[in-house]
């Protein structure tokens, strides 16, 4: 065989072996890429916003960034930037809002984990979600409200069913079998 065909097999026996290492590595140069993306997007949001400073177009724009990435933190940093600029923002209140939530839950979690969240802050937590129940408009639920309020079983309707299931008539095939009207 010629010396070209031979490296032509090689090479090409070589790329099949090594496309599943490529494709496990794939993944995770795509997410740091993207990632280094975001951090350059930031970095010139940051020298526009420094340009410009009461301009909220780059702060929000950095506010979505943080958000959409799951840095909390950042997003809701940069968005009491952009209501320091327009204190009437919808945008900015609800990350700000939803931000700190997702913060604070996930604190509780981990909390929770480490069997942490007793006294003080188990009761602040409890009243805290109870304020938020009621600024939502939802009701607040009691668990000692829910167990006065549990319907109860009633029996004569438990007696009736069994009863109507020992009077029914049995199956058209007889014998007990189910499908015995099929065969």
């Amino acid at each position: 065989m010629k010396l070209w065909k031979t490296k032509l097999v090689c090479s090409v026996a070589l790329t099949c072996l090594m496309i599943p290492f490529a494709a496990s590595a794939a993944p995770a140069a795509a997410d740091a890429a993207q990632k280094s993306a975001a951090d350059q997007e930031i970095q010139v949001l940051k020298d526009v916003a420094q340009a410009r400073p009461t301009e909220k177009t780059p702060w929000v724009r950095m506010t979505q960034i943080k958000y959409d990435a799951g840095s909390y933190g950042d997003a809701v940093a940069y968005a009491l930037q952009v209501l320091q600029r327009d204190p009437a923002d919808k945008y900015a209140k609800g990350v700000v809002a939803l931000g700190s939530l997702k913060l604070s839950i996930k604190a509780l979690n981990d909390l929770s984990a480490q069997s942490d969240l007793n006294g003080g802050v188990l009761s602040d937590a409890q009243s805290q979600t109870k304020l938020l129940r009621e600024s939502l408009g939802e009701t607040v639920v009691d668990p000692a409200a829910v167990a006065e309020t549990k319907p109860k079983v009633s029996r004569p309707l438990k007696k009736k069913a069994t009863r109507a299931a020992k009077t029914a008539t049995p199956d058209a095939g007889g014998e007990g079998k189910p499908f015995g009207s099929l065969q």
